[in-house]
């Protein structure tokens, strides 16, 4: 479970922000939206809120950066593309330093702060904490990786000297089998994010799972089933690339090799068909990928995702939960994961949207409400409700549009609109 993430120097982030899902002592919704593992109460769900260019996905894509380097750090140092070092480029203080990640998780009943920093070229620090005793297990400066002997004896001589300076020490001792690295490496994978760049592979994994596991597609059609279809209908075959259309000729030459094999796919959805008077004479295929909307594709592409973090008690990412659903949707979405029932295993969602209607006590805690403004510097700040202290029993959307919170765009010419009237 992650109980904080931490990101400083990144993009629009300039000075350290906190997104922090351990709950407060709030009583609301305790039963519904917080779980308790020991003595910590977790969130189930947080949404971020902001104007455009504020630092929302960007808070989400901090994490993308730090999940990818966890999992490629061996693979990226053979080669010659630089770290990922997106740092704050609006201060002359920020340029050219390091980029600060740092995650706060549960694991084995046992709470360990991990994180890193790094520029263009190398890792320029690392470290693993264990909260309890405030135990230092590694700490790594530059290429000098210091570990306590007591506590945390996978840190060998031998695998502090291999370890390169563009890889993380901990990728080190999970690719040498070493059992706390490894399993922090595992709750990392789990993680699912999606951004809305990455809409293609999205919708690859959820097709997949349609196809090859029948008991996740019916997941799948239960979860979606609002779009009202009778049925969903997927195929997918190998086929030799002269045999693929809608694609000329003269560029099939270009894309593919002679004689190579390709994935066609299918997918329709089912719907009732009827007669002049109104009777009911079968059903009607429409193509999922010309015919169906884009809020009926949007469905389908997060349902597998959803599902898989539901089943597994994982993290879900989601850039702009609201894009193309209908508001109902994501409320239900929202109400799944705050669910005991659907959502057993404690699976922890966070997005960002710009969707008013979930700005609901019905729905969300005040710790459970982030916002992103800019300062007049241009970097992202990141605070809750709870922050703000504000008070129970308020319509928080309209006070969101009102400017209560900040957090809202600012157009100047706005100011001087006229609107006729009748």
């Amino acid at each position: 479970m992650l109980l904080s993430f931490r990101v400083k120097n990144f993009r629009s982030i300039k000075d350290e922000v906190v997104l922090d899902l351990q709950a407060t002592s709030d009583k609301a919704m305790e039963k519904d939206a917080v779980f308790e593992r020991g003595k910590i109460s977790f969130l189930k769900s947080v949404a971020i809120y902001g104007p455009n260019a504020a630092g929302k996905s960007n808070i989400l894509k901090a994490f993308t950066v730090f999940r990818m380097l966890i999992l490629e750090s061996l693979l990226r140092s053979n080669t010659f593309i630089g770290l990922p070092n997106e740092f704050f480029k609006l201060s002359e203080e920020t340029k050219n330093k390091s980029s600060f990640f740092e995650m706060t998780f549960l694991l084995n009943d046992e709470i360990f702060i991990y994180g890193f920093e790094i520029d263009k070229k190398k890792v320029c620090a690392e470290w693993l904490r264990q909260e309890k005793g405030n135990k230092v297990l590694f700490d790594r400066k530059n290429q000098e990786i210091k570990s306590n002997k007591n506590y945390f004896q996978e840190a060998t001589a031998v695998l502090k000297e291999q370890t390169a300076e563009r890889v993380l020490f901990l990728s080190v001792l999970a690719s040498n089998n070493k059992q706390i690295s490894k399993k922090i490496i595992e709750f990392v994978h789990r993680t699912n994010i999606i951004l809305a760049e990455n809409q293609g592979a999205t919708l690859n994994f959820t097709f997949g799972q349609f196809i090859n596991h029948p008991e996740r597609a019916e997941k799948i059609k239960e979860l979606i089933k609002s779009v009202g279809f009778e049925d969903i209908q997927a195929d997918e075959k190998m086929v030799s690339a002269d045999q693929i259309k809608n694609i000329p000729d003269k560029f099939k030459d270009i894309l593919f090799k002679d004689n190579s094999q390709i994935a066609q796919r299918s997918l329709k959805f089912l719907y009732k068909k009827y007669d002049s008077e109104g009777n009911e004479v079968g059903n009607e295929a429409l193509d999922f990928f010309a015919e169906e909307s884009n809020g009926t594709q949007q469905m389908f592409s997060l349902s597998a995702p959803i599902i898989d973090t539901l089943e597994r008690g994982n993290i879900l990412f989601i850039d702009e939960i609201d894009s193309s659903l209908h508001p109902i949707f994501c409320q239900y979405l929202i109400s799944i994961f705050n669910s005991k029932e659907k959502n057993p295993n404690n699976a922890q969602l966070i997005f960002t949207t710009h969707d008013t209607s979930l700005l609901d006590e019905s729905l969300f805690r005040r710790d459970q409400i982030y916002f992103t403004d800019k300062n007049k510097f241009g970097a992202t700040k990141l605070f809750s409700l709870a922050d703000l202290s504000e008070r129970k029993g308020v319509n928080f959307a309209k006070r969101y549009l009102e400017g209560r919170y900040n957090a809202l765009p600012y157009i100047s010419d706005f100011e001087d609109l006229k609107f006729s009237k009748e």
